[in-house]
């Protein structure tokens, strides 16, 4: 297995000063300001960025183990990506568009960036995330569901097979 080691400070810097130049470009294209926002290098997982507002506080979050093995690819493609986020944020509301709704291409297509929603990375030697999962069964099958998911069903939420359309049971008791 291949270990990667996340991206160094300078390139911590080369990332910040490109989401900075892709809302500077964004302000004069849309004739708007926005705040500068910060950029976090904590993401782990399957994704290479993240757009995240929490309690009104805006971030980028990205993941410096998938910018590490294609940097370049991110710096172009991901970087845009979650920056055209935050502007649809500001623009109209995170409640009134599509994630990657005409609105986020939009902005894309302003940036001339790539409107692909997902990359296609080899993730193998990097940290990943592992979820705890939980049996449910319906008539048909078993199901695997998250650990949130699981949680909703303990407050009350009620979950469906898509092909029996019978309610899942916890398996376990």
């Amino acid at each position: 297995m291949l270990e990667v080691t996340p991206i160094h400070v300078d390139q911590q810097e080369q990332i910040i000063v490109a989401t900075e130049a892709c809302l500077d470009q964004a302000s004069k294209l849309l004739e708007s300001s926005f705040d500068p926002i910060p950029v976090l290098f904590d993401l782990k997982g399957r994704a290479a960025g993240m757009y995240k507002v929490n309690k009104k506080r805006r971030m980028i979050r990205y993941n410096p183990y998938i910018f590490a093995r294609y940097f370049h690819e991110n710096l172009t493609g991901t970087v845009p990506h979650e920056v055209a986020h935050y502007v649809v944020d500001v623009l109209y509301g995170m409640r009134t568009t599509l994630p990657h709704g005409k609105e986020w291409r939009n902005v894309m297509a302003l940036l001339e960036a790539d409107p692909s929603v997902t990359c296609r990375f080899d993730l193998e030697g990097l940290p990943t995330r592992h979820y705890q999962r939980f049996v449910y069964a319906c008539s048909c099958r078993t199901h695997q569901l998250t650990r949130i998911r699981h949680n909703r069903v303990l407050k009350g939420v009620r979950y469906s097979c898509r092909h029996c359309k019978q309610t899942l049971v916890n398996a376990d008791g």
